[in-house]
């Protein structure tokens, strides 16, 4: 994997797609930034990250040629990957809620941002963009924010912990594909948050309910089994599970 190293930038998101743009043959690269200033995360969120202590990067992944209904298949690969490396760490309890977020001992210690290129009825290109807390200690007014070594009690090398993502993505991006999705999900699933267990959800009216999660659909949507035994499934924007 080619790797670009830079001290700060607005978003290594959005560089690697202006990369992309310049020059579509482009091979499977990351960019990684010692600081990122403009750092984003899902529903709109920043990911703030203080500067040395994590890890801030985006791969760009060339030549998916998936079917834009199968993209969730990549960001189901790419959380069951980060969370099988960190297992290698030995970290505590590691769990992906729903989509990507990247838990252990119930705190998120990790985000995924995915921002896919489409042509042609194919996505063609993709930015996968990750922040892994790793010695960072302090996360004013976030309480559910923890990093590897609050989690861990240990201190790690950045680079070295960098080695072990990169090297574990780069095997399983040879592994997407539409036929393969069946044990995609299943393994995905295996590491899902809260799977089979009664939990409390908020509805994009902010309503709250009770539900039990059972799974992931082919496209990603959260299976949800309601009090009235109903199975019912949901898009990022429809639900949030509280926890």
């Amino acid at each position: 994997m080619h790797l670009i190293k830079v001290n700060a930038i607005n978003s290594t998101n959005s560089f690697a797609r202006e990369m992309f743009r310049e020059n579509s043959q482009m091979p499977l690269t990351c960019i990684i930034a010692k600081k990122q200033l403009q750092g984003r995360g899902q529903r709109g969120t920043n990911w703030n990250s203080e500067e040395g202590k994590n890890l801030t990067f985006s791969v760009l992944l060339p030549d998916l040629k998936l079917n834009p209904a199968r993209q969730f298949l990549l960001s189901a690969a790419v959380a069951t990957s980060l969370v099988s490396s960190l297992e290698k760490l030995q970290l505590p309890r590691l769990r992906v809620k729903w989509p990507n977020d990247i838990l252990s001992a119930n705190q998120k210690i990790a985000g995924i941002l995915i921002e896919n290129t489409i042509s042609e009825g194919k996505v063609v290109a993709s930015v996968i963009g990750i922040g892994l807390n790793v010695n960072q200690t302090q996360f004013d007014d976030l309480p559910k924010a923890a990093s590897m070594k609050t989690v861990s009690g240990r201190d790690f090398e950045t680079e070295e912990v960098l080695e072990l993502l990169l090297k574990d993505l780069e095997n399983s991006f040879g592994n997407i594909s539409e036929e393969n999705s069946e044990a995609i999900l299943k393994a995905y699933e295996k590491w899902l948050f809260r799977k089979d267990m009664p939990s409390t959800f908020k509805d994009s009216n902010n309503r709250l309910f009770t539900g039990m999660i059972t799974g992931v659909s082919n496209t990603g949507m959260l299976r949800v089994q309601t009090d009235d035994e109903e199975i019912r499934e949901f898009d990022l924007k429809e639900i949030e599970l509280c926890y």
